[in-house]
């Protein structure tokens, strides 16, 4: 099993310990897993960071690789730290008092504008506002199908987060997203249960996973501070 987006202590809202997240991934028979801490820019200023020495420190103790969520809403400018072998993109930003079309609208083109500004691996939990709203994005399948042809082209990866089932019945991105992606010739995929929380790791992976075999993904994982690519078995 893979889960490649969990939070620790590092993070401002992370409640699982380091050394109990590896006693749990072990529990669950997790063969790859990334600790992803936040670190995020908003208007302009750095809202939310961790110790990145201390991290790494801690990361290198137990040979993990060293992972974060960086995220970024397009404005002013930003700079986040180097040495990190897997960087996963997480626009948090949108505007809940915008009409349902519109808001989704808004929130895919600052995702555009985001991705084409900085350097990262994956790109996290695609429709991330369909956790706590009615975004429409299903009239925005232009705007997804841009999102997606980014990545194909740049040869970047798309999460699939599980962490949707808990909030609204399924993944972000949906399933009819994860379609359109194969479609268009997008077969790098990873999967992460986004836990802040250590009963959480491993949370919807499996029902997820089992949904997807349908597709020939190529699921990325990181070995020995590596991109590397597994089947499912």
């Amino acid at each position: 099993m893979i889960d490649m987006h969990l939070h620790s202590v590092f993070s401002y809202d992370g409640k699982a310990e380091v050394e109990d997240i590896i006693a749990q991934t072990q529990r669950l028979g997790i063969d790859h897993f990334c600790i992803t801490d936040h670190y995020e820019y908003e208007d302009g200023k750095l809202v939310h960071e961790f110790d990145v020495e201390e991290y790494f420190l801690t990361m290198d103790k137990y040979d993990l690789p060293r992972g974060a969520e960086i995220s970024w809403d397009g404005m002013g400018e930003v700079s986040f730290p180097e040495g990190f072998d897997y960087l996963l993109l997480g626009v948090h930003k949108y505007d809940e008092n915008l009409p349902p079309d519109e808001l989704a609208k808004n929130y895919l083109e600052r995702t555009l504008y985001v991705m084409e500004r900085v350097k990262f691996h994956t790109l996290a939990h695609l429709d991330y506002p369909a956790r706590y709203t009615n975004a429409d994005f299903e009239a925005n399948k232009d705007l997804i199908e841009r999102v997606l042809k980014f990545l194909v082209a740049n040869e970047k990866v798309l999460e699939v987060n599980t962490a949707g089932l808990f909030k609204h019945g399924k993944p972000n991105p949906d399933y009819w997203i994860l379609e359109m992606y194969w479609d268009l010739g997008g077969r790098l995929v990873t999967i992460g249960s986004d836990a802040h929380e250590v009963q959480h790791i491993g949370r919807g992976i499996a029902e997820v996973m089992s949904r997807l075999k349908r597709f020939d993904f190529e699921y990325v994982v990181v070995e020995r501070k590596r991109l590397v690519t597994t089947k499912l078995r």
